[in-house]
């Protein structure tokens, strides 16, 4: 059985409003912690240089890599690599969905199906305050 939802442009317009609003709160606080990450020179440093994975020499030996005290740590590395795919995806996200608010008629009339009811925002309480 194929639930359908329709559902106006306005109506999705109004969803895609609420969900921008709190997509933008989870970058402003993402984009705080990157910006706190990249006014540290010594982190950042360390960032760029460490290697992400192992490393080992050409003839199959380990090399041991020694690091400094002040050197970042390869947890603190994978956390901001997460922190910046995490990023990106909510601008991703942000845009697609400014695309699809410019676009939208107002009148129109959509099927939506219950992924897509979920990706515009919809909510479970979410009353239509639009006449």
């Amino acid at each position: 059985m194929n639930i359908v939802f329709r559902k106006s442009g306005r109506e999705i317009k109004a969803a895609i409003q609420k969900r921008c609003e709190q997509l933008q709160q989870r970058l402003e606080k993402r984009n705080q912690v990157l910006d706190e990450f990249l006014n540290d020179k010594q982190k950042v440093r360390s960032y760029l240089l460490r290697p992400s994975e192992n490393y080992y020499s050409h003839g199959g030996r380990s090399n041991y890599l020694l690091y400094s005290q002040n050197d970042i740590s390869s947890e603190e590395k994978q956390q901001i690599d997460q922190l910046c795919k995490r990023i990106f995806d909510i601008e991703q996200e942000l845009n697609r969905l400014k695309l699809m608010t410019t676009h939208l008629d107002d009148e129109q009339v959509f099927e939506l199906d219950f992924n897509d009811l979920i990706a515009y925002g919809f909510e479970a309480n979410l009353e239509s305050d639009v006449e």
